[in-house]
């Protein structure tokens, strides 16, 4: 069989440096995965969408948090606490000790809830907009065209992906502004969106335990994946010199160019090399690692000009580090990550390959596809590190650092 001469980033990195370079590999002090604070958001929220009546939406107003009970008196069991702010949709209201109580749903939890701790219709419709965030939805099947200003005669910056969500900051002249990421921010026409309001809401004992579980789960399905890619490697590479005793691999061995592979695997037998079944074999486990190893940083904060991965970090710091962790430079930003890649086909991406965007002809923002038609991003200091649609804004440009 004719062995395949082609090498790739990762299988040189791995070569270079022995077969246990990933296992091996010092773990940053940044990449320790923090716990989660008790405020994390629920998976679940409450929300108040166009044109609804605020008056089954209650608004927590006190110092600190209220106790949610199992019934309308102090001395049912707490089942959650409710935090200042924080909002709940009212299912009923009841007579309870010392007064009336509402039922409500936060997030996970339900129960009972005094109600004098709380505002709603139109006292809490008047705070939402400063405790809440606005969300615009395209309604357009086609898409919707993001313009500089609030105008329809007005530069067209990117078009935005029907039926996903944008954070509103601002309205102007029937036109919403829109942050889409932390590059990029626009308007577009009120006339092809819904908007609808989401607050913070309640947390229960048991959802804090299930987000720190999930978070966890993650740290191991990323060290399973990189011990998978060190066993596949181990398992696929052929070293050019087996028996270590200065003789040279069979005939049918690659000539010189196999010191391309960048050093000498683990043993004593010298440059090694990947048949084409086993080179293949390497990348799609590659691949697997690194967006396992990505995911884990999942909800860690956004910063602008940070490159930490718990601590923040910006678009292109976050996948220079994840593509830092296991041997491959990309460069710091975005534009550099764009020139130093593979230029693939968009429509050819595939997971642990970057996607980039711009405005007008200028690359501000990128991303790593994870595979679904979906990518992991640093996206802005509302969401934090987070998967959206790869086509919340149309991709200009995809490389890849993995051939």
């Amino acid at each position: 069989m004719r062995k395949s001469r082609k090498k790739h980033a990762v299988c040189a990195a791995l070569l270079a440096g022995g077969l246990t370079v990933l296992a091996g590999m010092p773990v940053r002090a940044e990449e320790a995965v923090p716990p989660l604070s008790a405020s994390a958001n629920s998976a679940h929220t409450v929300t108040a969408t166009s044109g609804e009546s605020y008056d089954s939406i209650a608004v927590c107003r006190v110092t600190n948090y209220v106790n949610v009970r199992s019934e309308a008196s102090t001395s049912g069991s707490v089942v959650g606490k409710i935090y200042d702010d924080c909002a709940a949709k009212i299912l009923a209201t009841v007579s309870g000790e010392g007064g009336n109580w509402y039922q409500i749903r936060s997030g996970s939890v339900e129960g009972y809830v005094k109600a004098q701790y709380f505002i709603t219709g139109d006292e809490a419709e008047a705070v939402a907009k400063e405790i809440g965030t606005t969300y615009a939805t395209v309604t357009s099947n086609s898409g919707l065209r993001l313009r500089e200003a609030p105008s329809l005669e007005s530069a067209i910056l990117t078009t935005l992906d029907s039926g996903t969500s944008y954070e509103v900051i601002g309205e102007e002249s029937g036109f919403a502004r829109l942050l889409i990421d932390d590059t990029l921010q626009g308007y577009v026409s009120c006339d092809y969106i819904s908007t609808r309001v989401e607050f913070r809401e309640a947390v229960s004992l048991e959802e804090e335990a299930e987000q720190l579980r999930q978070k966890e789960q993650q740290k191991q399905e990323a060290e399973a994946a990189i011990q998978k890619l060190e066993k596949t490697v181990e398992e696929n590479v052929i070293p050019a010199n087996p028996a270590g005793n200065g003789t040279s691999h069979s005939t049918d061995a690659p000539p010189s160019e196999s010191s391309q592979t960048g050093g000498t695997a683990s043993g004593s037998g010298g440059p090694g090399y990947f048949t084409p079944e086993g080179e293949q074999a390497v990348m799609s486990a590659t691949r697997e690692a690194i967006i396992a190893y990505a995911k884990q940083f999942l909800g860690n904060p956004y910063v602008y000009g940070g490159s930490s991965l718990t601590d923040g970090t910006d678009c292109s710091g976050f996948t220079m580090r994840i593509y830092e962790h296991f041997g491959i430079s990309t460069g710091r930003s975005s534009r550099d990550q764009a020139v130093n890649g593979k230029e693939i086909a968009v429509s050819d991406v595939q997971p642990g390959d970057l996607l980039f965007y711009a405005s007008g002809d200028t690359i501000n923002h990128v991303a790593m596809y994870i595979g679904g038609g979906q990518i992991i991003h640093a996206a802005t200091s509302k969401t934090g590190i987070c998967i959206a649609n790869a086509n919340y804004r149309t991709p200009c440009k995809a490389v890849t650092f993995l051939d």
